[in-house]
């Protein structure tokens, strides 16, 4: 069974381009400018978490997935055009974080480091 990426992103181009590369990496991806409802519901193996989304700031979110029993042991990368996207990351409790613009090498490491395919899905 392919690993399940959820990408919670306003941003459509963006989610939609990070999904395409992700899938074509081996994972199952779904995109969302989520609630915390449907991020529980979609019951994901990783959460990349945008750090605003929909006016809500993604770190809150992120504290918020923490906190809920089912979700807590879902790695969360949070991606951000902050320059302090490390001390932002630490400090909501995600697992990695990565720079916008995405270096694309960078985020498929970074996904991969709490994901790593399974031979039988990894791209050739």
């Amino acid at each position: 069974m392919k690993k399940k990426v959820l990408i919670a992103e306003d941003d459509e181009d963006i989610r939609n381009i990070v999904g395409y590369i992700l899938e074509d990496e081996g994972y199952e991806v779904i995109g969302c400018d989520c609630t915390l409802r449907n991020i529980a519901a979609i019951q994901a193996d990783l959460i990349l978490l945008d750090e605003w989304i929909n006016l809500k700031e993604g770190p809150m979110l992120c504290k918020e997935i923490k906190a809920i029993e089912q979700l807590e042991q879902v790695p969360v990368i949070i991606f951000s055009t902050s320059s302090d996207i490390a001390g932002i990351a630490d400090n909501c409790k995600a697992n990695g974080y990565v720079h916008k613009p995405f270096d694309l090498d960078k985020l498929i490491s970074e996904v991969r480091k709490f994901l790593p395919l399974d031979k039988t899905y990894a791209r050739a």
